[in-house]
Formats: structure tokens, sequence, C-alpha cells
């Protein structure tokens, strides 16, 4: 009996799959897909060590201290941005009834389907110190032309921050929306009779459980920030990635573009770790222990 059991048990150890040495079709194409994905990154980091210090030196005097100074700026200025867009319009659809909710709830997913440099040119142009709204505010605050009256000019640091997070706080409100919604209700309802209000019930419940996703969401609009450049290009940030595109196109030096989209990537890979962060603790508010 037992010698039955041990070959029994071999055989559904077999059976199960065990491990094996050699390549299945299934692992060589991993390894195939994985080195196609690999190899232009390798390329990069080849090209950027294998043409030498002098673009280095150069690059670190005078381009990617105010390159990465603007890009930090944008990237803190959009994150502080789309959190509180996002959450707040999460919060607001979830938590509350109110005439169009539904309606309102998929409205604001749309940002996500216009392009970020098209959504900069039609606000660029329909805020123009000669355009329809200023022509608006002048007349009724008794102005005639724009030397005496103007807004503030959107091709700024300001202006990306504005209109980048305007067009990425979806990714915040998707998830947080998700996590509003998994929420166990029982705990909202015990925090207000505990003597909470709304708000406080927010800051104070709801928004600690949903930490992981607003770091998730967060996290992805702010890739998306640092992968942009027709947007900052057109508004006049001088971000990582608007230096690594006019470095190549204009100046045709490659190999200092190739350096400095490697510097990008110590700022790619803190975001990364960001984001797994915020899902290795996503578990936090699932209401389990």
């Amino acid at each position: 009996m037992d010698s039955i059991n041990k070959t029994g048990l071999s055989d559904l150890r077999g059976a199960a799959g065990a491990p094996r040495f050699g390549f299945s079709p299934l692992s060589l194409t991993v390894v195939v897909i994985t080195l196609g994905v690999m190899t232009p990154l390798l390329f990069l980091l080849w090209l950027a060590v294998s043409s030498g210090v002098s673009h280095w030196e150069h690059l670190l005097k005078y381009v990617l201290p105010d390159a990465i100074l603007n890009t930090l700026i944008l990237l803190l200025g959009v994150g502080v941005l789309v959190m509180l867009i996002g959450a707040g319009c999460a919060w607001l659809v979830t938590a509350f009834d109110f005439p169009g909710k539904r309606l309102f709830s998929w409205a604001l997913l749309l940002p996500l389907a216009m392009p970020t440099y098209i959504v900069a040119f039609a606000w660029l142009d329909l805020l123009h110190p000669i355009g329809p709204v200023q022509e608006v505010i002048r007349s009724l605050l008794g102005y005639s032309n724009p030397r005496e009256f103007r807004l503030p000019d959107l091709r700024s640091m300001t202006g990306a921050i504005l209109l980048l997070g305007l067009v990425l706080y979806p990714y915040v409100y998707l998830t947080m929306r998700a996590m509003f919604m998994s929420q166990p209700a029982h705990l909202l309802e015990a925090a207000r009779t505990l003597g909470l209000s709304s708000t406080g019930s927010f800051f104070r419940v709801a928004l600690p459980m949903a930490r992981p996703a607003l770091v998730v969401g967060t996290s992805l609009a702010l890739l998306e920030t640092l992968n942009d450049i027709g947007a900052s290009e057109f508004l006049g940030v001088n971000t990582l990635t608007v230096t690594v595109y006019t470095t190549w196109v204009t100046r045709s030096d490659l190999a200092a573009a190739a350096q400095i989209a490697c510097s990008m990537l110590t700022v790619i890979i803190l975001l990364l770790a960001l984001e797994y962060y915020g899902r290795k603790n996503q578990r936090y508010n699932s209401g389990r222990q």
C-alpha cells in the first residue's frame, strides 16, 4: 500500500506540472517578447554610456537643472490638482444623490478621450486676449481693450498645471470611485452615529481607507504628465521630455537626447515604486482582517 501511495503521489506531482528544465513554447514566447521590449531601452542605455563624458558635463551644467526643476514643479502641481479634483468628484458621485448623478458620473471620464495638446490649443484659443471669454469679461467690467484688462497667460507653468490636471484627473477619479463604492457602508454609518458630518466622515474614514487607490491613480496621472510633450511644448514649459525632443530633432544630437532620456528613468522608477506601494497596500481598504 505504501509503495502504491508513493507511486501515486509521484504521478500526481508530475501531472501537476513539476518544474522541468528546458524551454516550453510559452516560456520561449515570453522571452522573445521581453527581449523585443527591452531592446530599445538597452540600445538607449548603450548610446548614452558610449557617447563620452563631455555630453554629460554640458547637460549637467546647462540643460538638466532647468529641465529637472520644471519637471518636478509640473509633477507636483498636477499631482495636487488631480488628487483634489479626482477624489472630490469621486466622493461627490458616490456619497450623495442629486439630479443627473448618473450622467455626471460618466461625463467626468470624458477628459480621458481628449489629447492634452488639443485641450491646450482649445483653451488657449478660448481664453485669448481677443477671444470670446475675455471680450465678455471686459464688456461686463467696462473695459474696452486688452491693454486695460486681460487674464493671465496660459502659456506658463501655472497654465500647464491647470490644463494637464483638468485632463488627467480621471485616473484618480476612477480608482477612488471604485474604492469608495467597495467600502463597507456600516463604517460610514458608525462614523455619522458618533457625530461626524459628511465632511468629517470623508477625511477621517473614507479617505484614509482609499489611500492606496489615491496613490495608484495619482501615479498613473504623473506618468502621463511626464510622458506628455505636445501640451508642455505648446505652453512653453521646458520639461525633461520636451528637452529630449528638442535635443534630438532641433539639435540633431541623438547621444545627448539618449542621456537626458536616461536621466528621466530615475523619475519614472520613483513613480513606479510609488504605484507599486499603492498596489501592495490595496487590501487596506477591503474591510477584511
